[in-house]
């Protein structure tokens, strides 16, 4: 339908077609499994399954390491070296599956304190998707700029989870068995990008020197420890409110943010499809374009949830759900500044070099919000209204330290 001047333009338009139809899917299959799942499980076992999810996702993003955002430049990079490509794909695995077992070990040791202990057989099932995350190259695809294969495996094994849990999932009594399905379809899923890899792309593991590997981690630790800690935003103050408060809130709270960031969705899916455009073309008047179009964008959403917040709620988590409306509201304002947050992040800081920024912005950030958590416990003024506002004001401290960094190295500015 369109015509495009040049290979780049076209290559950013095939990239977001393959992830605009992946995110659909996987929208699809979300809702479809909130809606379901909150009416079966009900509201105090979602929120058990959510709670536990959330602090798996701590370990998960331990195992990634940073990789899936930072491993895609090694590939840009080295792309016509096969044997650097070899290296670089067997160096982060082999990291990976290594951090995957210090994972177990850390939840081990967790396992013999309250809360973790009473629900420890979730959590050790749910950590085995990390088998799934070590083996699936989504940064590889991203680094060639070909994410038809990712698709095409990504919404078999969504497909494949969905299935499963319309066929077997019929009560509360059937939660752990629903874990099991999240897992196994977890690992179906990182088995075949490992079997595209060596069928398609002719990876062959290498030897690689212990030096090599340190490098790798050297490289990545700071992008581990900044996503590590962003993780804060969502997954702790989950945790935060499960812990406090109790599972109805966890799952209202859940329901509300899913909904705001399936609206963060589109800018998600630009940002990673423009990310290695940018990286090697540095085009600046292409940037400031994204910056405008996606604030603008951000805000029309936030209205529309804002204003349809409780026929949302409905839809997607029963009436149950509705009295959380004000939550969904609360949480709307976040959409235009986390759509800032994708593009002067990826697009802007990383591509431009500017990677010890981009960390910071996410440690500063979560450091505050961690300072504002621990203020909030020592003077009695933990309640779940506070995580909610807290949760929202930390993406606009992030949307803020990354502008200031952007105009402080120029980044934007016209040569």
């Amino acid at each position: 339908m369109f015509k495009f001047r040049n290979t780049d333009n076209n290559l950013i338009l095939k990239n977001i077609s393959y992830l605009s139809f992946l995110r659909l899917i996987n929208i699809v299959v979300k809702f479809l499994l909130v809606a379901y799942l909150v009416r079966i499980l009900g509201e105090i076992n979602y929120g058990l399954l959510t709670w536990s999810e959330a602090i798996i996702q701590f370990l998960i993003i331990f195992v990634n390491f940073g990789f899936n955002i930072y491993a895609a430049r090694y590939i840009v990079e080295n792309r016509e070296d096969k044997n650097r490509i070899n290296e670089i794909i067997t160096s982060i695995l082999a990291i990976k599956l290594c951090l995957l077992i210090l994972g177990f070990v850390l939840l081990f040791a967790l396992s013999f304190f309250k809360p973790f202990s009473i629900h420890s057989n979730i959590l050790f099932l749910m950590l085995f998707m990390g088998l799934g995350e070590v083996l699936f190259p989504i940064w590889f695809y991203q680094g060639i700029e070909k994410l038809k294969e990712a698709m095409y495996i990504t919404v078999f094994s969504k497909f494949m989870l969905l299935a499963g849990t319309f066929i077997f999932i019929k009560g509360p009594e059937d939660l752990l068995l629903f874990v099991f399905l999240l897992v196994i379809t977890n690992i179906l899923m990182g088995t075949a990008g490992y079997i595209s890899l060596v069928k398609n792309h002719n990876f062959k593991p290498v030897w690689v020197k212990m030096p090599v590997i340190k490098g790798y981690v050297k490289d990545a630790y700071m992008f581990f420890l900044g996503m590590f800690l962003s993780l804060t935003f969502n997954f702790a103050t989950i945790f935060l409110i499960g812990l406090y408060f109790s599972m109805e809130f966890v799952a209202g709270f859940d329901v509300a943010l899913k909904i705001v960031l399936v609206a963060i969705i589109p800018f998600d899916i630009l940002q990673q499809a423009v990310y290695p455009t940018v990286t090697r073309n540095k085009d600046k008047k292409l940037i400031r374009r994204l910056i405008a179009l996606s604030f603008l964008a951000g805000m029309v959403l936030m209205v529309l949830l804002y204003s349809f917040s409780d026929s949302l709620l409905g839809i997607f988590g029963g009436t149950e759900m509705i009295k959380y409306k004000e939550v969904l509201q609360a949480l709307s304002v976040m959409v235009p500044f986390s759509a800032l947050t994708f593009i002067l992040g990826s697009c802007t800081l990383l591509a431009f070099g500017y990677t010890k920024e981009f960390n910071y912005s996410l440690i500063i950030s979560s450091a505050l919000y961690i300072l504002v958590v621990i203020i909030l416990i020592l003077t009695g003024h933990m309640t779940f209204w506070n995580l909610v506002y807290l949760r929202v004001i930390s993406d606009i401290i992030l949307v803020l330290i990354r502008v200031y960094y952007t105009h402080q190295r120029k980044i934007l500015k016209c040569q």
